[in-house]
């Protein structure tokens, strides 16, 4: 170690001894990355291509944007530090002449232990949603004050960190005031229109060009999985609810995924890896798109579901494929029509169902519209701007920067 605290190119040779600061995580430099030993006992490794191109200095990130503007390709693949130092801050690197010009990098310990690589650490920092059933779901548990969640960040936050963990939320307290219910998903995110439009209304009508228009039961279903993209966050406001039956049912698609994945794992794995169509056909538009029934990600977590048996199909996969897709597809749906699975309750005058549409399932009992007026308002905000919303209420005004 040089008696500047850096340490110089010597160290990285095989018999060069690390820094050992004791008030810091321990570094130990190697030939194409550098290690760390945490405190705690963990390690992890970063490389050094990986430290340059993430360099926050001026000249290699944008101060304002925070975005990078350093030249990739003028970064060697095989670039190494003239010198590594480590304090109670932080680790900091001086690089040797390169064409990208760089004042030399600095990382906290917070930021690389953020984004430590490592399988199990990046499992660690994922976050997973609880899967629930009907026994554990309740109005008041959900519920949130509309005027306290348009007036208060402490609010808001409360609705949002319940879609999060749940997929879903109940607002109460709203006004019976046309297009409300855009005020409520504009205080979240901006309104994420459809083929339906910025909003649509719920109730039984003549020539109806969707199911949700009738009286007829619905099935457990998410919305629009015609679409490549479908809708992320749903607003149900109930406007006025006279009619006789109706009643709102929400299923947590990640429960009864996780339920056919115990009970048939074959049919959980056709379900997640068979792409399926599903269209949405009308005098005003013609949607289609293909994609499993059930989402997983790379860790094989799931996700959520473009469950909805009215826009299912044809099911165009191979005919000695079909009959096994018919009985995992029966199996799914079974499990959300359950009765352990459905929380049914009846949506009120003045109350809002927000609901993650990838996560959480939506379906109605049939109601007679000649027993009374059944009018609901919806729209959707997207997925995206909505956790981006719950991350700015998180960070509670804290500069991103220094994350």
């Amino acid at each position: 170690m040089k008696q500047d605290g850096t340490v110089g190119i010597d160290a990285f040779r095989t018999n060069a001894s690390p820094t050992t600061d004791v008030s810091s995580p321990r570094i130990e430099p190697g030939t194409d990355g550098v290690d760390i030993a945490w405190p705690g006992g963990q390690r992890s490794r970063h490389l050094y291509y990986w430290l340059r191109e993430n360099c926050h200095c001026p000249k290699c990130t944008h101060q304002d944007a925070w975005e990078r503007t350093v030249d990739f390709l003028s970064i060697p693949l095989d670039i190494a530090p003239a010198s590594l130092s480590a304090d109670p801050g932080g680790l900091r690197i001086e690089w040797g002449s390169h064409d990208a010009p760089c004042d030399g990098s600095f990382f906290s310990w917070a930021w690389l232990d953020a984004h430590r690589m490592e399988r199990g650490a990046r499992l660690r920092r994922k976050r997973r949603s609880s899967a629930w059933i009907s026994s554990e779901s309740d109005k008041r548990a959900m519920s949130v004050d509309f005027a306290r969640a348009m007036t208060s960040d402490a609010g808001l936050l409360e609705l949002l960190e319940h879609v999060e963990d749940k997929g879903v939320a109940l607002v109460t307290g709203l006004p019976a005031e046309d297009l409300i219910v855009l005020a409520l998903a504009e205080r979240i995110a901006l309104i994420e229109g459809s083929h339906f439009g910025r909003h649509f209304d719920v109730e039984s009508k003549p020539d109806a060009e969707n199911l949700a228009y009738t009286s007829h039961r619905l099935y457990p279903h998410n919305d629009l999985p015609s679409r490549r993209f479908p809708p992320g966050i749903q607003f149900l406001h109930c406007l006025q609810n006279d009619a006789t039956g109706g009643d709102s049912v929400l299923v947590d698609g990640i429960a009864c995924a996780r339920a056919l994945r115990q009970s048939d794992p074959a049919a959980f794995e056709l379900l997640s890896t068979r792409a399926v169509t599903f269209t949405s056909i009308a005098d005003d538009w013609d949607i289609v798109n293909r994609a499993p029934v059930i989402d997983v990600d790379e860790d094989g977590d799931i996700l959520g579901t473009r469950l909805h048996p009215a826009l299912i199909g044809p099911v165009d996969i191979e005919p000695e494929s079909q009959m096994a897709f018919y009985r995992a597809h029966r199996a799914l749906l079974g499990i959300a029509s359950s009765d352990e699975i459905q929380f049914r309750f009846r949506l009120d005058a003045g109350e809002c169902q927000v609901f993650d549409n990838h996560r959480v399932m939506h379906a109605r009992l049939g109601f007679d519209p000649a027993s009374g007026r059944r009018l609901l308002q919806g729209c959707y905000v997207c997925r995206d701007d909505f956790v981006s919303r719950l991350a700015l209420l998180r960070r509670e005004g804290r500069d991103f920067r220094k994350t």
